[in-house]
């Protein structure tokens, strides 16, 4: 059986704040190493990465799962190390467009950095189970994140599992930042492992089995249209008896078209956040409160039949909660005209 390929990318450059990122390498080695499936898991760890180490290792290494510790600057981008091992700033856009040509190879990416979730956002237009933090994150808090992680990934948990075990770890040490790990999922779409693997080639209906119009969606809710294997395998059944087991009232033309507006309003709201984390026009409290309405539409969105009459209602709240902040009202009418459209 090939090992599961996990990469580790640590960085601290000279003159940023000095993290446990060794410890949280070695923590990872352990657990995998005590875990019932040591044997599938090769771990590699790559130290004092710099900007022109991301894509050689990438191709070196050929890793099922990325994991990078280190510094996240929020707009700014994650924080790598320059040949002084000064910092050095890595955009978004850069890193969605250096993880598109590994998107049918690597299946998760892990940014446990301080505010990087809008870099986890971006890299998901690709990848599809993405982490990062939506906050500052505290070291002990994101390598016990790390461990509850990989001690659910080497019991054979899905990838949602090992994110909801890491997020657990921090809540079990009592640590006060549970909510900050974000995730970016959807079921698995592209799989070498579904080329390379005769018996999953059989059970797999192939593309030129699905109808034309199935290949321009990938998946919606927790119905993986192309199907998947492994672990993170839902059943291609599942999507078979839609009809029956969801009861859903939209065609699947709609479907299709309801997929790409849901990525859509789930991206611009992820953008509203950010500029409510950094606006001057409201104080913490206020910040909170502003989220709460955006995070009950963000999980309405994320399953398989939202409630339209709770996400209305919540948009409502994030309406009223938010008036009078001139910088946010063109971002929250966005926001309502693009979750206004979804059904119609």
């Amino acid at each position: 059986m090939s090992s599961q390929k996990i990469l580790i990318l640590l960085a601290n450059p000279s003159n940023t704040s000095q993290l446990r990122l060794n410890r949280e390498a070695s923590e990872i080695q352990k657990t995998l190493r005590l875990s019932h499936r040591r044997d599938e898991f090769e771990v590699i760890s790559f130290g004092a990465v710099q900007v022109d180490d991301l894509q050689q290792t990438l191709y070196d290494y050929k890793p099922t799962i990325v994991h990078f510790s280190g510094h996240g600057a929020g707009n700014k981008g994650l924080v790598l190390e320059d040949a002084s091992s000064q910092s050095v700033f890595v955009s978004e856009d850069a890193l969605a467009r250096l993880f598109k040509s590994f998107q049918t190879q690597i299946e998760c990416v892990i940014l446990n950095a301080c505010y990087s979730e809008i870099q986890a956002t971006a890299i998901h237009q690709h990848i599809d189970c993405v982490v990062g933090m939506n906050e500052a994150i505290g070291d002990e808090a994101a390598i016990k994140f790390a461990v509850g992680f990989y001690r659910a990934l080497g019991a054979g948990e899905p990838y949602e599992n090992c994110f909801e075990s890491g997020r657990t770890l921090i809540d079990l040490n009592a640590i006060p930042e549970v909510n900050k790990p974000q995730i970016k999922y959807r079921n698995r779409t592209k799989n070498l492992a579904m080329s390379s693997n005769p018996e999953s080639n059989k059970t797999m209906p192939s593309p030129q089995e699905n109808p034309p119009s199935m290949n321009k969606s990938q998946s919606f809710g927790n119905i993986t249209i192309s199907g998947n294997s492994g672990t993170h395998y839902q059943g291609f059944q599942a999507f078979n008896t839609v009809d029956s087991q969801l009861n859903l009232d939209q065609s699947y033309t709609q479907t299709v078209g309801e997929n790409s507006k849901l990525e859509t309003a789930l991206n611009e709201l992820q953008k509203l956040k950010q500029e409510i984390a950094v606006t001057n026009a409201l104080n913490s409290i206020q910040k909170k409160q502003a989220g709460i309405p955006i995070e009950e539409i963000e999980t309405e969105l994320k399953k398989p039949q939202p409630d339209k009459s709770l996400i209305n209602e919540a948009v409502e709240a994030l309406k009223k909660g938010l008036e009078g902040v001139e910088t946010l009202a063109e971002p929250v009418m966005k926001v309502a005209a693009i979750l206004a459209g979804v059904w119609i």
